[in-house]
């Protein structure tokens, strides 16, 4: 697993089989750096396809007016960096978004 993402709110699951990323729910691996009940597996075999994540997580948030995510990373402090880049800046108003690294 490339990296988790945990919400206040159910999310849903994608197969980009094109950018071959793989958004599941999660395992019976929890971490404790994930305080939120609901989250998803993300595999991803390459981190030039890093947009349609946060094309995700954008998606996902225009369906509430409040939502809390939290993103932690297990693998490579490159999808940190460049994660935490794209999404901070274009943060949405009422939209918490947390970001980690293992």
């Amino acid at each position: 697993m490339d990296l988790f993402i945990a919400s206040n709110r159910q999310l849903p699951i994608r197969y980009y089989v094109n950018e071959a990323i793989w958004i599941r729910r999660g395992g019976c691996t929890k971490h404790p750096q994930l305080t939120l009940p609901f989250f998803v597996e993300v595999e991803i075999k390459s981190t030039h396809n890093l947009q349609t994540i946060t094309e995700y997580i954008f998606e996902f948030q225009r369906q509430y007016t409040q939502t809390e995510i939290e993103i932690l990373i297990i693998k490579d402090t490159s999808i940190f960096a460049n994660m935490q880049e794209m999404l901070m800046n274009n943060i949405l108003t009422n939209h918490v978004i947390t970001i980690q690294k293992l």
